[in-house]
């Protein structure tokens, strides 16, 4: 079994852990000094993650296509993997890139947990919207849960009475597939008589991709920071560490939820949904967990935390200039 092999997958059984792959597996003491293989143990001192390369270095523009075709597969040129019509990324734009930078006014107002069964919550918003009435944004992402309880016949009639006013990507206790990432949209039964009065309006999948100009967005709604922490080898040693720490491992395995398939259930013929390799231009993780920005690998991670959790608190992006601005209760 080659080391090579052996880093694909630790498991976590009966107190102590071991490494696994289709030929067998090893186990690991990561208490001593050293690393070796001894015993029919692999003795681990210390590991990491694989160095998260940065989309600049992935997308690297070639001189040629014959250079391209000698040269490592890890250049990809200008493909497009993100997805979308086009074969080309939109960071190969030029004049995409200008209308970027020109448009400063351009902006994302992110809010998660957006309950639409809570009187408190409605007013928030709707002054949010008043306060934003003079100048609106370019776009409003609005995360599930829509509902404080978890979902059941009551809840899908209060949620079908109350989603007229709403765009929202669909949270892990809306109605859906159980707890299977990637989730599709909030059913057409919910959503058509907003569809009805807002034509323009689009209910996402969980999580889904937008394109703004040359950058590339991932927005997916999941409470992924505490599933981490219960689940990981180590934790840090201080909570003010933990977005860091989270936001590194999402990038270096390229991947949204590396987690086991029992903590985090996967539709495996939709798994490329969940790929950030080549690395976006910013992700959302509307998750529950207190609110952070973290930049890593010319990555913005942005975590608005939950509406009515965290003081009525929300983010908003400016793509023009790639920064984010704290927002709370009007």
């Amino acid at each position: 079994m080659s080391l090579l092999c052996l880093l694909i997958l630790a498991l976590y059984f009966q107190g102590k852990f071991y490494l696994e792959d289709p030929s067998g597996a090893v186990q690991l003491n990561m208490s001593k000094v050293l690393r070796w293989y001894e015993d029919s143990v692999f003795h681990v001192n210390a590991f990491g993650f694989p160095p998260t390369e940065p989309s600049s270095f992935t997308r690297c523009a070639l001189a040629s296509v014959d250079f391209f075709l000698s040269v490592s597969r890890a250049y990809y040129g200008n493909i497009n993997f993100f997805g979308g019509p086009s074969s080309t990324a939109v960071k190969a734009s030029a004049k995409l890139k200008q209308l970027e930078e020109e448009n400063e006014d351009a902006m994302f107002v992110i809010v998660s947990d957006v309950w639409l069964d809570r009187v408190e919550v409605l007013e928030k918003i709707q002054t949010m919207f008043s306060g934003y009435s003079a100048m609106p944004p370019t776009c409003f992402i609005f995360c599930g849960n829509f509902s404080s309880a978890p979902y059941g016949r009551h809840q899908l009639r209060t949620l079908k009475g109350l989603t007229s006013r709403f765009v929202f990507v669909p949270g892990p206790e809306d109605p859906g597939p159980g707890t299977v990432l990637p989730r599709p949209p909030l059913a057409e039964h919910i959503t058509e008589e907003f569809r009805q009065r807002v034509p323009f309006s689009v209910f996402t999948t969980n999580p889904c991709r937008i394109q703004y100009c040359s950058q590339e967005m991932v927005v997916i709604r999941e409470d992924l920071v505490n599933k981490m922490c219960r689940n990981c080898v180590r934790l840090p040693s201080s909570n003010l560490d933990i977005p860091s720490h989270f936001v590194k491992t999402i990038l270096s395995q390229g991947h949204v939820t590396p987690l086991p398939l029992y903590v985090c259930p996967v539709h495996w013929p939709y798994d490329y949904a969940l790929r950030v390799y080549p690395v976006p231009d910013v992700i959302v993780f509307a998750d529950k967990y207190d609110p952070f920005n973290v930049c890593n690998t010319d990555c913005l991670c942005i975590n608005p935390g939950s509406f009515p959790r965290s003081g009525f608190s929300f983010k908003v992006y400016y793509p023009s200039n790639r920064t984010v601005e704290d927002r709370y209760d009007y």
